[in-house]
């Protein structure tokens, strides 16, 4: 857990960020990340997990994960953002993907929990641009690096993503749609 100032945070996100208010953020897959962002008036709370899950069958492993996430939202959450998937190759994995998160979604639909979705390079962009040619095939290198280099520094690399989407969650007039979304709206204009 790493204990900041919430005007030092500012500083180095050059971001407004919400007080009293807690985010997290779901980085879900077979090994899911999770970021927990708390803030008082003075202060930011943050926190991670790494959740593993093994399973003998598909369903077991969609009722461990509906578990284990239920223990993370809660009602005292104000958002919930959640990783989205990115349409690869394997359908099948798109498939389960999208399925993980829509098990967090149900929990924050039954908890009240504000939620929103957005793709990782997305969130990334939010915040920092990727030095593609530095940090190829390295994405969660990249993160943590960036996390560190803001006062975030994490022992799990797998959580960093986490981190990333729970940032977003507290940050002031956040606009979760992607930069070409937002540029699309923008000339419509």
């Amino acid at each position: 857990m790493i204990k900041l100032k919430i005007i030092e945070l500012e500083k180095s996100l050059n971001k407004k960020l919400k007080k009293n208010f807690i985010s997290i953020g779901f980085d879900t897959a077979s090994i899911t990340g999770v970021g927990i962002i708390s803030t008082d008036t003075s202060n930011v709370t943050i926190d991670w997990a790494l959740i593993k899950f093994e399973a003998n069958t598909i369903q077991e492993l969609y009722t461990q994960m509906y578990q284990e996430f239920g223990k993370f939202i809660t009602k005292d959450k104000k958002c919930c953002v959640i990783e989205d998937v990115f349409l690869g190759m394997n359908p099948n994995v798109t498939i389960k993907l999208a399925r993980f998160g829509g098990l967090v979604m149900a929990h924050a639909i039954e908890k009240n929990v504000h939620f929103e979705t957005i793709g990782a390079s997305s969130a990334r962009s939010k915040l920092f641009t990727l030095d593609r040619k530095k940090y190829k095939g390295k994405t969660k290198q990249a993160v943590a690096d960036y996390l560190k280099s803001i006062g975030i520094k994490i022992d799990e690399d797998n959580c960093a993503d986490g981190i990333i989407l729970a940032l977003l969650g507290i940050i002031v007039d956040m606009d979760f749609r992607s930069q070409s979304a937002i540029k699309k709206d923008n000339n419509a204009q």
